[in-house]
């Protein structure tokens, strides 16, 4: 087993700061058209009708976004981001390629690139698109995956064709294409019978993205952001669209797979699954809970790197910088964060010349920490490398994230 030696450090509030201000994990951001309001530009909500305010009401046939934001807030889902696409007229004849063009404009990354606290995304409007016209259905998931890549840590809640034969369909498209960091989204099937509008007859099914952003957040505030956003039931919800029964092959035990939403005698509609998109099961982002929480991980530590932007590069400011990362990991483990029953096998963290630094990577004004953490692999370490430019009011993107054996 690895050992870990703690200086014992007295830290001066002048230039440590006692406490780090806790990063919020789960802020999401809806994209879609609307009655009205700005396109391409972020507006933040903390109601539903903070949302009926800046981008009005519904519109026959046209309103998924509306539905969708609604069966958010209905879930407990507390504040988020809202970019608008266009007006409902911008779909009156609207081609699936102009959907996809909307979809990934380039605005919207850019938005998302300057807005440090969204942590996942959704389209809720995808499901425009014909149910069997996987190519689009593919393009449109890659379109998510693109916005989600504009900035480290936001991840991807994807909804799917309604029909299991034609997300099955779409999933294999969608890997086809080889996307290059499926890791970074999930997929949910099918969609959800909710009990808004007046006629019976004809229900609104709404997707299940916003509903599940409204769970991870849920999850991660009554429990930890390593806990699986699954087995929580949802509300306003009538039942699944589809029957469980009818899912053969979106779950695959050796490639990618569809989360599912199942129905439970006497306990309600479900999440029943909690798998990112990758293909590889051997990877350490197979579950969206170890790929998000490394992810709020890396931003809690680079957040605390922050203060040392304009410390000299020195032994003092690594001992000082170890030491604040040593209490806010050793927290995250006692909270259930990570595996071990010892603190030396839930984390390590390595800093300094020689150790995680050269002289020229000192030179250059590189400040580089690694963190090993123990999730929910007991023999494995995912490694994660944060590096700092400590010239410039700037954190450098991660060197590298790598999976290693103790």
């Amino acid at each position: 087993m690895m050992g870990i030696s703690q200086p014992d450090i007295t830290f001066s509030e002048e230039v440590v700061p006692n406490q780090v201000d806790e990063i919020a994990s789960a802020v999401p951001l809806f994209i879609g058209y609307t009655e009205k309001g700005s396109t391409y530009s972020l507006v933040q909500i903390s109601s539903f009708s903070d949302f009926e305010d800046e981008f009005g009401e519904v519109s026959t046939g046209s309103s998924v976004l509306y539905y969708a934001v609604k069966h958010y807030f209905d879930n407990g889902g507390t504040s988020g981001f809202v970019l608008s696409l266009g007006t409902y007229s911008a779909l009156d004849g609207i081609t699936p390629d102009a959907l996809i063009a909307a979809f990934s404009d380039s605005r919207i990354s850019e938005v998302v690139a300057q807005e440090d606290s969204i942590t996942l995304a959704a389209i809720p409007d995808m499901v425009l698109l014909a149910d069997d016209d996987s190519t689009h259905w593919a393009q449109a998931w890659l379109a998510l995956l693109t916005i989600c890549a504009a900035r480290r840590g936001v991840f991807g809640l994807i909804d799917t064709p309604d029909t299991a034969d034609n997300a099955s369909a779409c999933l294999a498209s969608f890997t086809g294409n080889y996307p290059s960091n499926p890791e970074w989204g999930a997929a949910y099937w099918p969609r959800l019978v909710t009990g808004y509008g007046t006629d019976d007859q004809n229900p609104v099914v709404v997707p299940p993205s916003a509903a599940l952003a409204a769970t991870i957040e849920y999850t991660d505030q009554t429990t930890g952001v390593w806990k699986a956003p699954a087995n929580v039931a949802l509300a306003q919800v009538v039942k699944p669209s589809q029957s469980w029964l009818q899912s053969e092959g979106l779950f695959q035990t050796d490639g990618a797979s569809i989360n599912l939403i199942r129905s439970f005698a006497g306990r309600g509609t479900r999440v029943w699954g909690c798998r990112t998109l990758t293909s590889d099961i051997n990877s350490p982002w197979l579950y969206v809970q170890i790929r998000r929480a490394v992810a709020y991980i890396e931003a809690e530590l680079s957040q605390i790197g922050r203060h040392f932007m304009f410390e000299n590069n020195n032994a003092l400011t690594w001992i000082k910088f170890k030491g604040l990362a040593h209490i806010w990991l050793r927290e995250f483990w006692l909270d259930g964060g990570l595996y071990g029953t010892e603190e030396k096998d839930a984390f390590y963290i390595q800093i300094g010349l020689n150790e995680t630094m050269t002289e020229d990577d000192i030179t250059q004004g590189k400040m580089i920490m690694t963190v090993g953490l123990a999730m929910t692999y007991p023999a494995e370490f995912i490694v994660v490398s944060l590096a700092f430019d400590t010239r410039l009011n700037l954190m450098q993107q991660p060197e590298s994230v790598s999976a290693g054996a103790r």
